[in-house]
């Protein structure tokens, strides 16, 4: 052990030794802060579970369970446990460890046997060193005219048991995709293209993909911030000032945020990013729950190129590298608006060192447009109320793309997610300058055969393929409505048909379906009968005989085309359905798995949906956006946002519209 090393044990015992018995956090479900960090830790380095050929994948606090949750009375005290995922790379094991922070102690310690966890920020510059080290590759880079590793920019994807691959000993590998790195470039715009490795990491070897025929490096500049190539800029608009003289409406308390009736509390955990717990409004006087616990299960982005450096572009981004260790920081009047409310979170590397990541989340309210208006013409009077709606975002870069999730909670009782996606196209290089599929006539149906690269894509720029890819976010929505004895039921709004004369005739109704069992509930948005789902209790207490419940109303989403026995599709068993129901179990928390990486299929949701009941029971939603993005010439060399997303919408869970006590607007131009 290093004299380094060394100290920082010392100091981190130290900690631990002056920990209190009880973490002071206030509430079960608070994060781990800081001191519960470093004092975890040093549990783990004083026990010999760190080390350093030993690193920390994730700690996260151990949510309590949920009736304890629930139970909690304000101002006592709850014992507080954290859960650490690490990973020995010497040996390839993955290890879990239990920790209760108030004994000091390691409760629980187990070797997880044949999985991989989620890639380690040690693991690229260890790849990078194995490839320096090997002379195939580094004769690849000059048969381009590339000498140096320096000039290389490289994307690293964690890979566990892909069809084909022979890897009966489970090491732990990574696949090496590389860019040629120009000085203040775009790090995608120019890629090296017919060239890649499969770098095991346990044995520090490498197998090197080097195609005979070298396509030549794009020597198109990216650069989307330097003047030369964005041109002379545009006049700026007039300032648009959102000013908040009083400071914001939202009280945030400690973890918990209260707002216009709106209650809820928030984490930055490692592997989901942004989740919320123990959502409720407000209804005359009482605090009515909706959700305990909201977050993203898993990510998928597969990739539709054809050929070995494409087919098995599908990470699951959630499982394989984490939402919240990849944080970006959020800036006011940047990311979130000038007057937003940027939040720091503690967060712990693979080495053990704990720091704060500052601007992690942020809160803002903005302008909701027209909460409710109308104009009584026998009065002569138009009454509106304008609606303000607070959200909440998290940010996290993973590769080329920067992802956005945000939740809006509005007046009326209304709950929006949204995910925007930012970032750069990933491309595929080229040997043609000009769309080769824009050279052709359309034969006598009207149709263009594609061909080549553009098959699959679309030439951004000389020589630049954007390869034709899609996004999915699967969330997972412990719904709590009212209570925990909720049901699933399917409306469908269909024409009616009952044989009567039909001129001039518009009749519809809409079909309710309850769904009794976790089979039942596999299904498939429909645009065409309006398809949404409604959780209802039946128990609670009714107004005019109706269930009260909140109905998911899907946005617009996305088919899955990866075919459904690719690795992809094996993997990421969610995608076979838009919507999944379950009756709640504790372990079930991500869609496809808790190691992914390591996954052949048939993990997570595809093995928990079976015949369990879900009516009147503990009900959890999983429910999948998606986007396809077929790349555009305007994509280049910096795509503009898209977004996605759903409506959680109160249906009959309110006795009348709740934002008539909304007063009217205080403006100074009636």
């Amino acid at each position: 052990m290093n004299t380094l090393h060394l100290a920082r044990t010392l100091c981190l015992t130290a900690l631990l030794a002056m920990a209190p018995a009880w973490s002071q956090t206030g509430h079960p479900l608070d994060p781990l802060n800081r001191a519960e960090m470093e004092s975890a830790v040093a549990l783990l380095r004083s026990t010999g579970k760190l080390g350093e050929d030993v690193s920390i994948v994730l700690l996260n606090a151990v949510e309590p369970p949920k009736q304890s949750v629930l139970s909690w009375k304000e101002g006592t005290l709850a014992p507080r446990q954290a859960l650490a995922v690490l990973y020995n790379l010497k040996t390839n094991q993955t290890f879990e460890a239990t920790l209760d922070l108030g004994s000091h102690q390691i409760s629980h310690y187990q070797l997880r046997e044949g999985v991989q966890p989620m890639q380690l920020e040690e693991d690229t510059p260890l790849g990078i060193e194995v490839l320096k080290a090997n002379p195939e590759w580094m004769k690849g880079l000059e048969r381009r005219g590339i000498h140096s590793m320096e000039d290389v920019h490289m994307e690293m994807f964690v890979v566990g048991n892909p069809i084909g691959l022979q890897n009966p000993q489970k090491h732990r590998l990574l696949r090496g995709y590389p860019y040629h790195r120009v000085v203040g470039n775009n790090s995608f715009s120019e890629p090296i293209e017919g060239l890649s490795a499969l770098i095991d990491l346990t044995s520090r070897s490498a197998k090197i993909r080097d195609n005979p025929k070298v396509i030549p490096l794009a020597g198109i500049q990216g650069n989307y911030l330097d003047p030369q190539q964005i041109g002379p800029l545009r006049e700026p608009c007039k300032p648009l000032l959102t000013i908040m003289p009083q400071g914001p409406s939202f009280e945030i308390r400690g973890h918990e945020v209260r707002w216009q009736k709106w209650r809820f509390r928030f984490e930055l955990h490692g592997r989901d990013g942004l989740v919320l717990h123990t959502v409720g409004y407000e209804d005359q006087g009482k605090l009515r729950p909706v959700i305990y616990r909201a977050g993203v299960s898993e990510v998928s982005v597969p990739y539709g190129g054809a050929g070995p450096d494409w087919e098995w572009r599908s990470p699951l981004d959630e499982g394989e590298y984490g939402l919240g260790r990849l944080t970006t920081t959020l800036r006011a009047g940047y990311e979130v608006p000038d007057h937003a409310t940027v939040l720091e979170a503690p967060y712990v590397d693979s080495l053990g060192q704990v720091a704060i990541k500052p601007g992690a989340l942020a809160l803002w309210e903005e302008d909701g447009g027209i909460l409710w208006e109308h104009h009584d013409d026998d009065a002569n009077r138009t009454a509106t109320r304008r609606g303000r709606q607070l959200v909440i975002g998290h940010m996290f870069t993973l590769g080329n793309y920067d992802y956005f999730t945000q939740y809006v909670f509005r007046q009326d009782g209304v709950i929006e997610a949204r995910v925007t996606l930012n970032g750069d196209v990933l491309a595929q290089g080229v040997d043609h300058s000009d769309c080769q599929n824009c050279q052709q006539q359309p034969d006598a149906q009207g149709n263009l055969a594609t061909t080549g690269t553009e098959r699959y894509g679309t030439l951004m720029a000389p020589h630049l393929v954007g390869v034709n890819h899609q996004h999915f976010f699967c969330f997972r929505l412990d719904m709590d409505v009212d209570g925990q004895s909720n049901s699933l039921y399917e409306t469908n709004v269909r024409a009616v048909e009952d044989g009567q004369e039909v001129l001039g005739r518009n009749t519809f109704s809409m079909e309710k379906t309850l769904l009794r069992r976790e089979q039942d509930a596999r299904r498939e948005q429909n645009g065409s009968t309006h398809r949404c789902w409604k959780v209802v209790n039946p128990t609670a207490a009714r107004y005019a005989g109706h269930l009260p419940g909140y109905t998911l109303e899907p946005g617009g989403s996305a088919t899955p085309y990866s075919h459904p026995g690719s690795y992809n599709r094996l993997r990421a068993g969610f995608l076979d359905h838009d919507l999944w129901a379950t009756r709640y179990e504790p372990g079930e928390m991500y869609a496809a798995g808790d190691y992914p990486t390591s996954s052949v299929g048939g993990q997570g949701l595809s093995q928990w949906s079976g015949q369990a009941s879900i009516e009147n029971e503990d009900l959890v939603l999983w429910y999948t956006v998606g986007l396809t993005h077929v790349p555009r010439v305007e994509d280049w060399p910096v795509m503009p946002s898209a977004s996605m997303g759903f409506r959680l919408v109160p249906e009959g869970f309110f006795k009348r519209n709740p934002s008539l006590d909304v007063p009217e607007p205080q403006t100074q131009n009636p």
